[in-house]
């Protein structure tokens, strides 16, 4: 069940990313990255703009607190996820467009090969890692996975809330459109995931899909350039292994490392050599601090709650 498949009778437009779009509210000249640290998404895209060396401006957008769907971030991406990228007051949404839009309009080493397999290879492992559900995976109830403890707490209530959240937004902004129209495909989206993970078969084959990737991944790194000391589609890095170094992260981070590959060490061997890249550390790594980057901006936030009522 990936994500495709699952939002499938949404409408399209809503799922639909945006590429050098011109916006009004978004900042009109630099190169700007709206973001949250621990956000998967937002990984690869700081990861690829540290690969192609590109000097960015972060924006943080407090997940926890709900700031995706403040109205001023709506209208600069109206999906209300991150990341989003700016570029000169252009606005460019969805993580694997804007790693193309990045690896297309930057300098710097070429992310997507132009030898026609080592593309066709890319791809196909693209597709293979964007078509695995991890939402579900992070904050479902999955039989088996040592989660740590912050995400646990996350995933108790924060879809429920999100629907209620949307639910007072729209509510809010029925005179703008825009605004409405964002707002209510989103909450048909949050509603398809809580119906996702609250559902034993839709957990079962959203891991049963996973496992399927697994396999494919792990034959691909037995048989193609990897094992003569090349990548996963060539002998250069591709965005295929930086897709992959931030699935297999985050696969490891919630528990599910010693089920998927822990009898194929050409796996672990492989996520090594990506955690160990430079822009895995300063892209990946370095912004993996939840006690700073999401319990502190919480409890300041509750405390000036309290202080503001006061």
């Amino acid at each position: 069940m990936s994500t495709k498949s699952l939002y499938a009778d949404v409408d399209a437009e809503i799922l639909r990313p945006l590429t050098d779009a011109p916006c009004a509210d978004a900042p009109q000249q630099g190169v700007h990255v709206y973001h949250f640290p621990l956000s998967l998404c937002s990984q690869k895209v700081r990861q690829g703009l540290d690969e192609k060396g590109v000097r960015w401006i972060s924006h943080v957008v407090q997940l926890p607190l709900y700031e995706q769907y403040d109205p001023s971030y709506v209208r600069i991406n109206p999906r209300c996820v991150v990341p989003t990228l700016v570029v000169d007051g252009r606005v460019t949404t969805d993580s694997e467009n804007i790693l193309r839009r990045v690896d297309e309009g930057f300098e710097g080493p070429q992310l997507v090969p132009h030898g026609v397999a080592e593309r066709a290879a890319t791809e196909l492992f693209l597709a293979l890692a964007d078509g695995l559900f991890m939402e579900v995976l992070t904050y479902g109830e999955l039989p088996g996975a040592r989660k740590p403890f912050l995400l646990r707490r996350a995933g108790k209530g924060s879809h429920q809330h999100k629907l209620d959240l949307l639910a007072a937004r729209i509510q809010e902004h029925g005179d703008e459109p825009a605004l409405l129209r964002a707002y209510s495909k989103k909450r048909e989206l949050v509603a398809e995931t809580i119906a996702a993970m609250g559902s034993e078969a839709g957990i079962d084959a959203v891991l049963q899909d996973t496992e399927e990737a697994i396999a494919v991944l792990a034959a691909q790194l037995r048989d193609g350039p990897f094992t003569g000391g090349g990548w996963l589609c060539g002998d250069a890095f591709s965005l295929a292994d930086l897709e992959w170094g931030v699935v297999l992260f985050r696969l490891r981070w919630i528990g599910l490392g010693p089920r998927l590959w822990g009898d194929r060490p050409a796996i672990a061997g492989y996520a090594e050599r990506l955690f160990a890249r430079p822009a895995f550390r300063t892209g990946v790594l370095r912004w993996s601090r939840p006690l700073r980057d999401v319990v502190a901006p919480l409890v300041l936030s509750r405390l000036g709650r309290l202080f503001g009522r006061g």
